[in-house]
Order: C-alpha cells, then structure tokens, then sequence
C-alpha cells in the first residue's frame, strides 16, 4: 500500500483488515493508471481518495462517525449542539421563513435525527426535511438509521437528493456542518505574501508510493496567491521561508450552485466548520499549512497513507469563503465561534434546567461535560466557527 503507516509524531497507524486493504490498493491501481501521463492536481487525488462511488472514503461509506469510529463531529458528542439548531429554526420560523430544512452531507444521520425528535416534541416539525448527500452508500446509512430511530410520520418528511438540481425549494433553513472542509483543496508552496514564489503541488508516483511534484502555477493559483497576498499583506516574512498551504478552488462554484438552487427563496444558511481568518490560516509557521488526516482517532498529515481508509480535510478561510458568498449573491451576517453562538441560543438555560432536574451527581457531571466540550476554547469552542448566510426573498 502507498506510504508509511508511521505518522510524523513517530506513531503507528492502525492495520488495515484484508477488506480494506483490498479496496485501497484497488484505488491505488486506479490513481496510478490517471497518472500515466504525469502527476495529478491533488484536488483530483484528494476528490477521488474521499468521493470515488466504489472505493473513496465518503463515497463508499467507509467513513465511522462517532466515538468507534475516525473522529466525532458535534452533533455526534451532545444533543446540545443540536439544540442550538432548533432555536435558530424557531427564529427562522417567527422570522416569516419557508417551511422546509436542508442538511447538506447528513453524516449518519445524528443531526437529523436529533433535530427531527426535538421539533416533533415541541410541535414544531417542518413540512419537508431535505438531505444533500452524495454519497449512494452514506443516503442509504442515513436513511437505516433514521427510519429506525424516528416515528414513521417523523421519517416520512425526510426525502434525499444528490444534487442541487433536484432541490424544490420554497425558502426555510440550511445546516452544513464540516462540510467545506472535507471540500477537495489544491496545495501550493511559497514564501507567504510573495505571490511570484508560487508553485503548484501535484501528486505523482514513484513507484512505491504517492508523492509531492512541483509544477508551474496555473492561472488560478496566481490569482489565489495574489488575493490571500492582498488580505494578509506583502514582505510579512524574511526571504526563503517556504512553506505548503492549500486553498479550496471550488468555493465560488459551489456557493453559486446552492444561490441558483435556493432560487430567491428567503433562506437562511448555517456553516459549521473548524477554521480562521486568512492571516491565521496562511501564518509563515505553518510550515505544512493546515491538512489533516484522520484515521481511527489518529491525525496525521500524510494524504498518502491508506487511500479511500482515511480522512482528508483542512482548515476554512471564512474570509474566502466570505467573498465567495457574496459574489454568489448572499448576504453575509459574520463569523462567530461555535461558543458565542451556543452561548447566544436558549441552550445555556435548557442545560441549567436539565443539571436542576438531575438528582445524581453522575448525570449531572455528564451532562455538564457534554456542554463544555462545546464550549470551551480548548475543545470545540473556539476551533470550530460558525457562518449565517441569508438569500433574500424575491421581494426582499
């Protein structure tokens, strides 16, 4: 199989079961025959290694969410997150909104089920709870789960589509949660605000093993470099500080994929993602920028080791993901940490009124653990960031 089974801190990684290396040395086989004739953009790697319909990690369903699983989104770690989601579908609600929530890429479909039971509770279900997935083997994991945990009138509002052509949308709430960083990036090296330094990264094959290629920048990379220079400044670092760093080149077309979708309908749009500011993001320190591998609760940063087993992901620059929602036509309300927004919601006062109603010390410790991960700056709360968009109603 391609790379070291070592991460960079010196640790092994897991084995894989004969199944699994069976399918990532089929990915293998099916990367090197693209690369006959030379090495590949990684955003193509890394687009095939997660979404391929047979072998990627999403793609095929190899993805385990969870604690048994590769990591534990928030939905995944507390009911609390989930309930920061229903207060804002109240305010949508009060707020005149359509009827209907969108979640793009359900994960397992914890999200979902736990927002369906909270709004079934309250009496404040929406007419249509749409899915995005398009990964065939996660909608059908998704559906199991669903159709098993929620009643069958619950689960018959829940329908799933895999492109935003098939959305028919009369306005409501959108739900992403670590959906932009798991977006396919380019990577690229350069000395950090000296655009002429750029060169592209690719991917090729040794023989062995997957590798790093340097390559000319294509037009799109010099213009990246070139804005990330314009938001970061010029000359910030000493010459010859080289580092690696990535963007994500389909911003722009995915935000104007989901305007058209929504087609002027008033909507409002969350984005939950683990990420910075540009300047923070594209800091001369960060010498192998900010990619990420996950595999069985281990991070590394090699994309190269067991393909289509392990998770690639990297930070968002809210700030280009900010001009990219605006060009596509939506409003943008700021960025706050996933802290100030929880603790902005009625969560605080649900989790004080659920520890009063708890007569032992146990449930009362766990209940308060689940909220602090949440919270907290050294967990979740200040890593991870979240994002409103509005569209506005046609005659808005």
């Amino acid at each position: 199989m391609s790379g070291s089974t070592a991460g960079r801190e010196g640790f092994e990684l897991p084995t894989p079961n004969e199944a699994d290396r069976a399918k990532s040395l089929a990915l293998i086989e099916l990367l090197v025959e693209r690369m006959a004739d030379g090495p590949i953009p990684f955003a193509e790697y890394m687009a095939c290694v997660l979404y391929h319909p047979h072998y990627g990690y999403y793609g095929s369903g190899q993805v385990a969410f969870g604690p048994g699983g590769d990591f534990v989104t928030a939905p995944e770690r507390s009911r609390f997150f989930t309930e920061g989601i229903a207060y804002e579908w109240r305010q949508a609600r009060e707020a005149g909104l359509g009827d209907a929530i969108l979640e793009i890429g359900a994960g397992s479909g914890r999200l979902a089920i736990d927002l369906m039971t909270i709004l079934a509770e309250e009496g404040r279900l929406p007419a249509r709870y749409l899915i995005l997935e398009i990964s065939p083997a996660l909608a059908e994991r998704q559906a199991n789960n669903l159709r098993e945990a929620l009643p069958t009138e619950v689960f018959e509002r829940i329908r799933w589509i895999d492109d935003w052509s098939e959305l028919d949308w009369d306005g409501g709430m959108v739900v992403a949660n670590e959906v932009l960083d798991a977006m396919p990036v380019e990577r690229f090296r350069w000395w950090p605000g000296k655009p002429d330094t750029v060169e592209r990264l690719m991917v090729g094959f040794d023989g062995q093993r997957f590798c790093w290629r340097s390559a000319r920048p294509d037009a799109r990379l010099r213009d990246t470099a070139e804005s990330i220079t314009g938001r970061i400044g010029e000359g910030i670092v000493p010459a010859r500080m080289e580092v690696s760093a990535e963007y994500n080149p389909e911003l722009e077309p995915w935000f104007g994929e989901m305007a058209q979708a929504l087609s002027g309908k008033e909507s409002w749009i969350y984005l939950f993602d683990y990420g910075s500011h540009t300047a923070d993001i594209y800091r001369a320190d960060r010498d192998e920028g900010t990619l990420k591998c996950h595999y069985r609760h281990l991070a590394h940063e090699d994309p190269f080791v067991y393909p289509g087993l392990q998770d690639i992901t990297a930070w968002v620059d809210f700030e280009a993901v900010e001009a990219a929602a605006r060009a596509a036509g939506f409003a943008v309300d700021g960025v706050r940490s996933q802290a100030q927004w929880l603790l902005g919601t009625d969560v605080p006062r649900r989790v004080e009124a659920l520890l009063l109603a708890q007569s032992g010390m146990a449930d009362q410790t766990r209940l308060a653990q689940e909220f602090r991960e949440l919270v907290m700056p050294t967990e979740m709360g200040e890593r991870f960031r979240v994002m409103r968009l509005r569209m506005a109603g046609e005659t808005g």
